[in-house]
């Protein structure tokens, strides 16, 4: 699916997955700082495709094959929801909506003025944005922080394998597979990310009361356990923590752990594709 551009906002790129047979509402998948939708397609889309959920992965403006890539430094949260938007728009049904990361931090923002049948945040940006977790890192391991900083401001590929590795993964990772991911990825809108930290972030939440799902991962170096599970606290949404898994919940070596919950969780709520 592509979106075209418009007069005031870029063309937007979405990956498309449809099950064989439809038997689910669909899923929409957000990405987080530095990805764009490929991040989704690798294990997560063929795996729920085939339990019967149409599946949607947008690439946000300035990411991936999306438009608006001269406009990067400027994208704000408030762009991404609108992107979000747009691409709902376009949905026969309002989708469950599936945010990581910074992503996880949009679909918070989304839902502050629209309904949908329920939300997942993997790894998400708390609720009360970026900054505690990173004086954390800052803190008790400032060389790594400084690694950190320098993906997130020339993406991934300008660092050394096995500092991509420790920020994206858990377990044994070829380094042929880390150097394939890490050269998809990209630098992120430092707009935006001042957004994480503090002039973007949530004043309401959950207000449609959307039945949600937060996940954490037990070893992700971004947020730890504690803090998603107090976001998932202010929002009254279940959490659950995922063990041996790393930030990248979706690239993650274990990452079949984290899809098997959502399926239950998914299934638990019994969301059926609306009739018609």
């Amino acid at each position: 699916m592509k979106i075209p551009r418009s007069f005031n906002h870029p063309s937007l790129d979405v990956i498309e997955v449809q099950p064989a047979q439809n038997k689910h509402r669909p899923l929409l998948f957000i990405h987080g700082a530095n990805m764009s939708a490929w991040c989704w397609n690798e294990q997560f889309m063929p795996f729920f495709a085939n339990l019967g959920y149409p599946c949607y992965a947008l690439s946000l403006r300035g990411h991936g094959n999306s438009g608006g890539h001269q406009q990067l430094a400027t994208n704000s949260i408030a762009d991404y929801v609108t992107d979000v938007q747009r691409v709902v728009e376009q949905l026969d049904e309002p989708p469950i909506l599936v945010g990581h990361s910074l992503g996880g931090l949009v679909v918070q923002k989304y839902i502050e003025h629209n309904k949908v049948p329920a939300c997942v945040l993997l790894a998400t940006v708390p609720a009360d944005g970026m900054l505690p977790s990173l004086m954390d890192l800052a803190l008790y391991n400032p060389s790594f922080y400084t690694q950190l900083n320098l993906i997130q401001l020339l993406g991934t590929w300008s660092t050394a394998v096995d500092v991509a590795r420790k920020a994206i993964f858990s377990g044994h990772v070829d380094d042929e597979v880390v150097i394939r991911y890490c050269a998809q990825m990209q630098p992120e809108s430092p707009k935006a990310l001042l957004d994480a930290l503090w002039l973007g972030l949530p004043n309401k939440k959950n207000p449609f009361k959307i039945p949600m799902l937060a996940l954490s991962a037990d070893e992700d170096t971004f947020f730890r356990p504690e803090h998603i599970k107090q976001t998932a606290k202010a929002y009254g949404a279940e959490y659950a923590n995922m063990k041996e898994t790393s930030h990248a919940m979706m690239l993650d070596s274990h990452w079949q752990q984290s899809a098997d919950t959502i399926k239950q969780w998914l299934h638990q709520l019994q969301l059926e594709t609306a009739p018609g």
